[in-house]
């Protein structure tokens, strides 16, 4: 049976599915958060107004992913696993989500606390503001522990009406339902295919009937806040996507069935942007998860003609910073919105007798959010390009010293601790023993 299970193993090894084109819309998907946090800080119209229904994507991706590792480790099983079994599963799953976190989640924090405040000196909406003293900004760590304990968006995690860095709230809900889920599809595979469709139905249905507002992700729907509640539901769809995808991956399509699902998959595309622009944020964002799942099964599936063109490594060097994207983006709008204002002022004065300076103050005349009346107004899409490549770079920066720490600090200090460890036990196996000086 090892034997056999071992082979198996190595087939699904070899089958695993080439879904690059995740990765891209892993990325878009998550400048889509950044611009509609972004936005904030601006005035109306907004270009992004329901920008934020696009974490259904993270939620659906999770909840493929998740079916997905489930399904791998039960091949070759005879037996169903205990609760013992299906409890470490579950543990196993918090534990490889959680460990990437805590890294980046310090580094944000940091970042929120000493670096962004004392770059800027200007708040929301434009106004001007008193920078934060320092003893001011050690009282803020009051709320932090929500963050560290991954209780953001939860009754207890919502202290004061705020938190350091609300979209952890997102990490809570994938948390809490991976959990479950991982359990329940360990212990009850073949019922969860019963279950994932309906519970996504029904809990879609529970959520838009019980919630004023999208955002209020903390309020309380039952034993669950609607945040955990947007996450089972959510998740249960990805679910249900990978069993349409395990039905569907070994079927061998014409030419007519690809150019079909192509379009299927670009007018799927289409729809989601174009009601993510134009529908203004409400419980009707929720109708847009259907697109989002077609989005997601396609870019697995990779037969259609615009997974396939997607399908490139690059993308997974850039769905690598995704969450330290998400972590740190919030902070990083009033850097942006500083340092557009410090290269305005500074082209200003070389305007009136530098041509080229003109030309530039020209260039980045319509960045920023307060024009020269001191009045909001829109972001553009200057802001967009310029603010995402800060958020990129400064994401891209934190990764790398995290990789570098974890490369030339903390492995050479388990190695050498390791290497001391084994070289005690060595030790006390070569001591002699009173027995044998006898």
């Amino acid at each position: 049976m090892t034997e056999s299970l071992t082979a198996l193993q190595e087939t699904l090894v070899r089958k695993k599915p080439k879904a690059l084109t995740a990765e891209f819309w892993r990325f878009a998907f998550t400048a889509l958060v950044c611009i509609y946090h972004g936005e904030f800080y601006f005035g109306d119209p907004k270009l992004l107004p329901s920008g934020e229904s696009a974490v259904e994507f993270f939620f659906i991706l999770s909840g493929f992913l998740l079916m997905l590792s489930v399904s791998r480790g039960l091949a070759g099983r005879d037996e169903r696993p205990t609760p013992e079994q299906a409890r470490k599963k579950a543990l196993e799953y918090v534990k490889k989500k959680v460990l990437p976190i805590y890294p980046v989640l310090l580094i944000a924090l940091i970042l929120h606390y000493f670096v962004y405040p004392f770059t800027v000196s200007r708040y929301m909406y434009g106004g001007w503001g008193i920078r934060p003293t320092f003893l001011g900004q050690l009282k803020a760590f009051m709320n932090s522990e929500w963050e560290f304990l991954f209780l953001v968006g939860t009754p207890f995690g919502y202290n004061e009406t705020s938190t350091p860095i609300v979209p952890m709230w997102f990490l809570t809900g994938l948390l809490i339902a991976g959990y479950i889920y991982t359990y329940l599809a360990y212990r009850h595979f073949d019922l969860m295919k019963f279950l994932a469709p309906l519970l996504g139905v029904l809990g879609l249905t529970y959520f838009t009937l019980n919630s004023t507002f999208i955002l209020d992700f903390y309020i309380k729907m039952g034993p669950f806040p609607a945040g955990v509640v947007r996450a089972l539901t959510s998740m249960a769809f990805g679910m249900t996507v990978f069993l349409i995808y395990d039905r569907v991956k070994d079927i061998k399509l014409s030419k007519a069935w690809i150019v079909l699902l192509s379009a299927l998959e670009l007018y799927a595309i289409y729809r989601f942007f174009a009601l993510t622009i134009h529908q203004d944020i409400s419980v009707d964002n929720f109708r847009r998860t259907v697109y989002v799942m077609i989005i997601v099964l396609m870019a697995f599936w990779n037969v259609t003609l615009f997974a396939r063109l997607l399908n490139r490594r690059i993308w997974d060097n850039l769905g690598k910073i995704t969450l330290t994207m998400y972590l740190t983006h919030f902070g990083l709008v009033p850097v942006y919105l500083r340092l557009v204002d410090i290269i305005k002022s500074k082209l200003g004065i070389r305007a009136y007798f530098s041509p080229p300076a003109k030309k530039m103050l020209e260039f980045f005349g319509d960045m920023g959010n307060i024009d020269r009346q001191f009045r909001l107004k829109p972001m553009s899409v200057k802001d967009i390009v310029f603010y995402l490549l800060l958020v990129v770079a400064a994401a891209t920066l934190i990764q790398l010293f995290i990789y570098a720490v974890g490369r030339f600090i903390c492995r050479p200090l388990k190695d050498s601790f390791a290497r001391r460890r084994a070289e005690k036990e060595a030790a006390q196996v070569d001591a002699p023993t009173e027995e044998s000086l006898l």
